[in-house]
């Protein structure tokens, strides 16, 4: 009686296509991880481009604030919604006389050091003289 051939898999290709299986979900868990930690640095980066447009919006609308530096959080205006979170606001000469440069900055952390994820508007404001 000739002997019929064995039919399924053996114990070593199983193995192999295991490994390729956890390699490639390893893989996939990598990029899903990273996908999380753009998306918190997007959100991050979103909100500080509205506060800085609601800084700036204050300045288009009332006079414009003397030359010089100042600086502050968002405690006061939003309590415990934007914790460290700062803002920085210059104002500058410009060489036009009627004319001033306005940077608002709005930064993550004491803010001393730029990152990637401030967000610097600047607006050239006429100066009422």
């Amino acid at each position: 009686m000739p002997r019929r051939a064995a039919r399924g898999f053996t114990l070593l290709e199983v193995l192999v296509a295991v490994a390729i299986l956890g390699v490639a979900l390893v893989t996939l868990l990598g990029l899903h991880v990273d996908n999380l930690a753009r998306l918190a640095r997007d959100q991050r980066v979103s909100e500080a481009a509205l506060l800085a447009q609601g800084l700036m919006a204050e300045v288009e609308a009332g006079p414009v604030p003397e030359l010089g530096v100042e600086r502050g959080d968002f405690e006061e205006r939003y309590p415990e919604r934007f914790p460290g979170v700062g803002w920085e606001r210059e104002v500058l000469p410009t060489p036009l006389a009627d004319l001033q440069e306005v940077r608002v900055r709005v930064f993550h952390g004491d803010g001393l050091v730029p990152t990637a994820d401030d967000v610097v508007l600047v607006y050239y404001a006429r100066v009422a003289r």
